[in-house]
C-alpha cells in the first residue's frame, strides 16, 4: 500500500478486508455444519493484505460476535494483519484478533456489509432489499 494517499490505502484496504469477509460468511455455512463435531472453524484471515492466505480458527459465537459490527473484522494473532494507519486492534486472543476500521474506512467497510445492506437473507434492519446503485 506504497505510495498512495491515505485515502487510497483506506479504500484498498476496506474493499479488501470486505471480499475476505464475504467469504468467510460463505465458509459459515459449512462450519456450521461440522460444528458438532469440530467446535473451531476454519476462517480466512480478514486482514487488508489482499495477498494474505492465513486461516485462522473461531468458534461460530466467536464468528458471530466479529460480524455484529460491519467494521469489524477477524484477523491473524499478530501485527502483521493489522494496519494502524486504518483500523485498530478493539480484541485479542491467542487464536485471532478483532480491527475496527476507523475513519472512511470504517464507514465504506459498514455501508458494504453484507448483513446491513441485506444480501444472503441476513440483513441487520430487517427485510430483503436488494442494493441499488
Amino acid at each position: 500500500m506504497d505510495g498512495q494517499t491515505y485515502e487510497e490505502r483506506a479504500a484498498r484496504g476496506a474493499r479488501s478486508q470486505c471480499l475476505f469477509r464475504d467469504v468467510n460468511e460463505r465458509v459459515k455455512e459449512i462450519n456450521r455444519a461440522f460444528g458438532s463435531v469440530i467446535v473451531l472453524g476454519d476462517w480466512i484471515c480478514e486482514c487488508a493484505d489482499d495477498e494474505c492466505t492465513e486461516r485462522i480458527a473461531l468458534t461460530h459465537e466467536e464468528y458471530e460476535a466479529v460480524r455484529a459490527d460491519g467494521r469489524h473484522f477477524a484477523v491473524g494473532p499478530t501485527d502483521d494483519h493489522v494496519f494502524h494507519d486504518i483500523e485498530d486492534v478493539v480484541e485479542r486472543s491467542e487464536r485471532y484478533w478483532v480491527v475496527a476500521k476507523s475513519g472512511e474506512a470504517g464507514e465504506l467497510a459498514a455501508k458494504v456489509d453484507p448483513r446491513a445492506v441485506g444480501v444472503r437473507g441476513s440483513p441487520a434492519g430487517g427485510g430483503d432489499a436488494p442494493l441499488s446503485g
